[in-house]
């Protein structure tokens, strides 16, 4: 397996508890055991058996701890876990009338999608509820787990970054909303800009997923843009709580998860490109 490969492990996707850290490295490692057992249907089934056993027990698990928490969105969550659970059903029941390719491909995407996925957004949002304001700030900063290895596309990147975590660092002046007001307009102007250079570089590779990337763009605008309109009636407070949201989950979770697919696109294509 190579970097691009999103059934491995990354630092970027811990959520700073140990326990719930261990867990999720577990179903990456087991995840990791059908990759490797891919070409043997006995061995395959046995080992997608084992990662739904043990997602399970890791929900069981969160829920557990979600509850010691009182955290505020934990029935949400377990609708969310139920969801997974049933569609991990379903492919342990259809694994005996489908092809091996066919199981394979289905615990990929959810491995890749639905795993992944959940971390990032769903499991992230109880980070937030845990953490401190000046916890959350501390983990918002650019890390080289980021980097795409893309100059242009790395640079804007960490420039987003920087205007971002702007806002943060503000004091509790009459006119403090007006100059956040502005910084988060020039975040906005910067990220439409950084867009448009991001989508003629997926133009110019010839990326396949470029038409559902762009939805993602506009997606992130609009959040933005509902942040600005919002200012006047948040407490500043309020306001940090969905600037770092905002920039976890719509910043940092769209390059890790999003922006690598045009890494290993592009990786593999240099790579093609050397060997004709």
């Amino acid at each position: 397996m190579n970097g691009c490969d999103t059934m491995e492990w990354m630092n970027v996707y811990s959520l700073g508890d140990s326990k719930i850290d261990s867990e999720h490295k577990k179903l990456f490692e087991l995840a990791v055991v059908i990759e490797e057992c891919k070409d043997n249907k006995n061995q395959l089934e046995l080992a997608v058996k084992t990662l739904v056993k043990y997602t399970k027990f890791h929900f069981r698990s969160e829920e557990i701890y979600m509850r010691e928490l009182e955290y505020e969105k934990l029935a949400e969550h377990i609708s969310i876990h139920k969801q997974i659970v049933e569609s991990l059903n379903q492919i342990v029941l259809d694994m005996s009338k489908n092809s091996q390719d066919r199981t394979y491909e289905l615990i990929c995407d959810f491995v890749k999608n639905g795993l992944v996925q959940h971390i990032i957004i769903e499991d992230k949002k109880l980070q937030h509820f845990k953490r401190n304001k000046l916890g959350l700030r501390a983990m918002f900063t650019w890390k080289n787990d980021y980097k795409l290895n893309i100059e242009m596309i790395d640079e804007e990147h960490q420039g987003l970054f920087k205007i971002a975590l702007k806002a943060l660092k503000f004091k509790n002046d009459s006119d403090l909303k007006v100059h956040i007001r502005q910084i988060i307009i020039d975040l906005n102007n910067y990220m439409k800009k950084h867009f448009d250079h991001e989508e003629d570089f997926m133009k110019s590779i010839e990326y396949p997923g470029l038409e559902e990337h762009k939805i993602l763009h506009q997606n992130i605008i609009n959040q933005i843009n509902g942040l600005i309109v919002n200012i006047a009636s948040m407490t500043l407070l309020e306001f940090e709580k969905e600037l770092l949201t905002y920039i976890d989950i719509w910043l940092i979770n769209h390059i890790i998860f999003e922006d690598k697919k045009i890494m290993c696109y592009y990786e593999n294509r240099q790579i093609s490109a050397k060997m004709s």
